[in-house]
């Protein structure tokens, strides 16, 4: 494996826009974000994938008849518009909170300012935030990543030249990114000691959710609802 779990569940689950002190403050430089290097994120993860994957061919040797292929401005994409829609609160109210403290510098005393950031805090559920809380579950975190992997695709399975049949189960090879998507963000899963159990009903998870998944008809709001009927406590793996 050539990452921990715990670190590829950070490098995964993390804001991959913007470096952090830890998943609720940020590290700003003169009131500006500092930028994380994204492009170490998506080796990491695509690093990962090549190890789950090789994982697979263990587990059913079909699948070294094809090669994966991994488009990693749609991986770069996919983690950018997860770290926006989980993260976005957390960024403004991190820019909040530095402008209090600014003020308090500069002015002093600030009752009236501070009851007024707090304020503007609460109400944050009324500004678009597609997630308006500083610490959402992790089934709503996977919810967003999940629908952002079936939307961008970009894991995708070609066959290798020159082999014959059998190959795969056809629903794994049609519905290739979304089941490679649920398998990477489980294996995440595990550093947390929970897992999606969805496959474990293997007619429902291949017939029903993978296509669903697929032609993108569970959005974000669908799948928050869905997946904590399917979350499962595990042993730690890590």
């Amino acid at each position: 494996m050539p990452a921990s779990l715990l670190d590829f569940y950070t490098a995964l689950f993390q804001d991959a826009v913007f470096v952090q002190i830890n998943r609720e403050e940020y590290d700003l430089d003169n009131g500006q974000f500092k930028r994380r290097n994204i492009d170490d994120v998506v080796k990491m993860i695509a690093e990962m994938a090549d190890w789950l994957y090789d994982r697979m061919v263990v587990k059913e040797p079909l699948f070294d008849k094809c090669k994966p292929h991994i488009d990693q401005s749609g991986l770069r994409a996919v983690i950018s518009r997860y770290s926006r829609d989980i993260y976005g609160f957390r960024r403004i109210k991190a820019k909040l909170k530095n402008l209090e403290e600014l003020v308090e510098k500069l002015v002093g005393n600030t009752v009236k300012f501070k009851e007024e950031i707090e304020r503007i805090i609460l109400e944050s559920a009324d500004f678009g935030f597609r997630i308006p809380s500083s610490n959402p579950y992790i089934h709503r975190e996977a919810a967003v990543l999940l629908y952002w992997f079936s939307v961008l695709k970009p894991f995708h399975l070609d066959y290798k030249p020159n082999v014959e049949k059998p190959f795969p189960d056809e629903y794994y090879r049609i519905y290739f990114n979304e089941y490679f998507s649920y398998s990477l963000i489980n294996l995440a899963l595990r550093a947390q000691s929970v897992e999606l159990s969805i496959h474990k009903n293997e007619v429902y998870f291949k017939v029903e959710f993978l296509g669903q998944l697929h032609y993108r008809n569970l959005n974000r709001s669908s799948l928050e609802i869905f997946l904590p009927n399917w979350v499962k406590n595990i042993k730690n793996t890590t």
